[in-house]
């Protein structure tokens, strides 16, 4: 990993070498796609969405690997939720940026007579869901703008996998004021970043801007060559533990930063709206 990441950052430095190497990893994948496709197709009896769906959210198509993910990171958050004196018991949980379902799937195990909900921009993927989980949450989509069709103060409990650490400054503050907008009084949002666990594949000039700064977002491949096939501003962003407590803060009390605590990999981050009207405070 280490080593790919070495030869990403040298292969960036010079243009030729980068749009070659982007046109092969993309010629790879869809070969690898294909394949897997045929196998989905002869015959899938386990209830896993289709290989491009898992690649979205697990970036592998391993099933395995998938569903394992899926059960590690609903622990995690479970675990997240009740240490902050979150009993899931007759709630109504959103899981935002849901994708196909995964973690919810999950999740829902851990939970009594909640009534739980999922939503994401990709249609496809809610698509699957409504088709295949609609036992255990209500699935919709959402647009690209900070504004979904449920109601304010409507949830006791939001958490959200991997997007924040995908999102750039503007992006990120607008969907921190509609999670605000979206809890209850009260109610517990947890969300993931990339944090010090996550920066191996820092240059020396993105470390420094995050010092400076608190947040790095990187902008990668584009158009057919983001092999994903996610939106171009979907990248991939790097925040500080002072920024998140101070920036984030003027949305929702951050109330626990816990690095490394999803899979060692991404900081769980647990914020609660503290008061009637708790949002957006730019002073």
């Amino acid at each position: 990993m280490k080593q790919d990441s070495r030869l990403r950052k040298a292969a960036k430095g010079i243009p030729p070498i980068y749009w070659l190497a982007g046109l092969a990893k993309y010629a790879r994948f869809r070969m690898e796609l294909s394949r897997e496709n045929r196998t989905y197709r002869s015959g899938n009896s386990s209830k896993t969405p289709p290989p491009i769906l898992r690649y979205r959210v697990h970036r592998a198509f391993d099933e395995d690997s998938y569903v394992r993910n899926g059960r590690t990171i609903s622990q995690c958050l479970a675990g997240a939720f009740g240490a902050n004196g979150v009993h899931l018991k007759n709630l109504t949980i959103l899981d935002f940026a849901c994708g196909p379902g995964r973690v919810i799937n999950e999740f829902s195990g851990f939970t009594e007579s909640c009534a739980l909900y999922g939503s994401d921009i990709d249609a496809e993927a809610i698509a699957w869901a409504q088709s295949n989980l609609s036992d255990v949450a209500l699935f919709s989509t959402n647009t690209a703008t900070a504004r979904t069709r449920y109601a304010s103060d409507m949830f006791d409990a939001i958490y959200c996998v991997s997007l924040f650490t995908h999102l750039d400054e503007q992006a990120q503050d607008e969907w921190l004021g509609e999670m605000a907008r979206l809890l209850k009084p009260n109610g517990v949002f947890i969300t993931t970043t990339h944090g010090c666990c996550a920066m191996d594949s820092c240059t020396p000039r993105e470390l420094a801007d995050l010092q400076r700064d608190g947040i790095v977002y990187r902008v990668d491949r584009k158009g057919k060559f983001k092999v994903d096939g996610l939106p171009d501003f979907y990248q991939t962003t790097f925040h500080a533990v002072d920024y998140v407590k101070k920036h984030w803060g003027r949305f929702l009390s951050v109330v626990d930063h816990i690095e490394g605590g999803l899979n060692g990999h991404q900081d769980i981050v647990v914020m609660r709206k503290s008061r009637v009207g708790a949002g957006y405070n730019p002073q």
